[in-house]
């Protein structure tokens, strides 16, 4: 029987009432402001079930234990909090911030964890200590972490500590778990769409039928792990760390390798293609091929298909890509200065580092006897450290992108749909945002840079 704090009866756990959890919260208040008569919170073994504590400061507060079944926790602030063993099922931690909390051996089933943090928090299992005396009772051990089921989209969960923790059938999409410990996790049918687990340890995790469609493994440790039936299309992973794990029925993980020759070939018939408006030639279709480093400056290559396709530190400078797909393609270090990007699909696309400066980010008009309009999609699509100086990119559509530590000087983003966009260490006071849809937008900076006066 498991005898965790999680399965105590209601009788087990303390009964507070409004009146008492209101005056908690208030000495916790003063006890923040180090004020007199302030107290540290200690609600361990609490029941708190359906509780709402949105927005509430409970930073160093002791939850040990504490029942926390379907509460709301939205935007709560709980940094350092002591929650080891506490029940959190179905809890709502949407936007709570979880840095460095002690969640061990926590039970967070079905919990919503929607941009939350939670760096360096201890997710691990707590470790039971069995005396060695002759009449000492037997010691159950303490569950592992369980965080199946949540919805953590744009979580950041850097550099906990989540060995042997369950996210099976968890929703991690876009979430960062750079430089966790996720040795020997369970992440069985996880959906880890486009999260960053840059210099992750997964030696020894279960990740058999996950989704890590467009996810950044950089250095990640994957000796031992499970990836059976793993889908990792557009990934940015060294396909030589594959080596080590079990990779049977693995989907997107091998590439097309092109010769110059063929790949002029391909142009050429596409040209054909696109100035007879599809009757000769044949359309360039370079998905999941590896074009790493290729002069394709001013390439005619507008409608073409290149989702998934490897262009790193590739020359696309002045090319025609109108309409192109590029979804979950690799162009960190790409040159894309002055392209043709108009109604460009980039959902996804890994852009760190990339330079666009001048690029025609716009969307395409009168398309068709209908006359449609298609915008640029950079849905989601990671342009760290990228330069977009004065980038068209009226009306893109360019939700959940990451502009963190971008170059946007004089950029147009008029109109933009960029709601959640995350916008750090980007200086955007010549950016220009009329109309632009902000919403939920991050680390949005728009002082004006200061004028250099003339000597």
């Amino acid at each position: 029987m498991d005898g965790s704090p999680q399965n105590l009866s209601a009788q087990a756990l303390h009964q507070t009432t409004p009146q008492e959890l209101r005056q908690i919260l208030q000495l916790h208040e003063l006890f923040l402001a180090r004020q007199a008569g302030g107290q540290r919170a200690v609600m361990a073994y609490f029941d708190l079930s359906a509780a709402d504590l949105s927005d509430q400061d409970l930073t160093g507060a002791d939850l040990t234990g504490a029942r926390l079944h379907r509460a709301i926790l939205k935007n709560c602030v709980l940094r350092d909090a002591k929650m080891s063993t506490a029940d959190l099922r179905a809890a709502n931690l949407n936007g709570a911030d979880l840095t460095g909390a002690d969640l061990r051996s926590s039970c967070l089933r079905g919990a919503q964890l929607n941009h939350a943090k939670l760096p360096n928090a201890d997710m691990s299992k707590v470790v039971s200590i069995q005396l060695d005396l002759d009449d000492a009772k037997s010691v159950d051990e303490a569950p592992r972490t369980d965080l199946s089921s949540v919805e953590a989209h744009d979580c950041d969960m850097s550099g906990a500590k989540m060995s042997d923790v369950s996210f099976i059938r968890a929703d991690l999409t876009d979430a960062n778990l750079a430089n966790t410990d996720l040795c020997g996790a369970d992440l069985r049918h996880a959906n880890i769409t486009g999260a960053v687990l840059q210099r992750a340890d997964l030696s020894g995790a279960n990740l058999c039928g996950a989704n890590l469609r467009g996810a950044v493994l950089s250095d990640a440790k994957l000796a031992g792990a499970e990836l059976k039936g793993v889908d990792v299309s557009g990934a940015i992973l060294d396909r030589r760390d594959l080596a080590n794990a079990k990779t049977e029925d693995i989907q997107g993980a091998y590439l097309r390798t092109m010769t110059r020759e063929e790949i002029a070939e391909i142009l050429a018939l596409h040209r054909a293609w696109l100035d007879t408006h599809g009757k000769e030639g044949k359309r360039a279709v370079l998905s999941e091929c590896d074009l790493s480093g290729f002069d394709l400056s001013k390439a005619k290559l507008a409608l073409s298909v290149l989702a998934r396709a490897v262009l790193r530190n590739a020359d696309l400078s002045d090319a025609s890509l109108a309409m192109a797909d590029l979804s979950l393609a690799d162009l960190r270090g790409a040159r894309l200065d002055r392209a043709d990007l108009r109604g460009a699909k980039l959902v996804r696309a890994h852009l760190s580092g990339a330079t666009l400066v001048r690029a025609n980010l716009m969307p395409l008009e009168n398309v068709g006897d209908r006359k449609f309009e298609f915008p640029a999609n950079l849905e989601g699509a990671k342009l760290g450290g990228a330069d977009l100086s004065e980038a068209q990119m009226k009306q893109a559509k360019a939700a959940s992108a990451d502009f963190s530590n971008a170059k946007l000087d004089n950029a147009d983003l008029r109109e933009a749909d960029l709601h959640n966009a995350n916008f750090a260490g980007v200086a955007a006071g010549t950016t220009m945002l009329e109309g632009a849809s902000l919403r939920d937008a991050r680390n949005l900076c728009r002082e004006t840079p200061p004028v250099r006066k003339q000597a």
